[in-house]
């Protein structure tokens, strides 16, 4: 699962249109749009979160949840699996799990 916010969308797009047409008109419309790109780039750089990080939050409050809200086994069992199909989060990434 991924989602790219409109400005991410909108940096992806203007970069692959600009490389798509090698030569002088490319290098030309690049050195125009240089400064508008690199301050998207900024901003992606500062909005972006570590897939990481967040995934390891959510293993610690499932963790917890689970500790706090018992479920049976198959329950517990079907639960991450259906996070994991859906890559919130990765093989054995919760203590419940183990």
């Amino acid at each position: 699962m991924r989602t790219l916010n409109t400005l991410t969308q909108n940096l992806i797009k203007s970069l692959t249109q600009l490389l798509q047409k090698p030569g002088e008109d490319a290098l030309e419309a690049l050195k125009v749009c240089a400064p508008v790109l690199i301050e998207q780039l900024q901003q992606v750089l500062i909005r972006a979160v570590d897939r990481r990080d967040i995934e390891s939050q959510l293993c610690t409050v499932l963790d917890d949840w689970l500790q706090q809200h018992p479920l049976p086994d198959t329950a517990q069992h079907a639960l991450l699996e259906a996070l994991r199909r859906q890559a919130l989060i990765s093989s054995k990434s919760t203590k419940a799990s183990a």
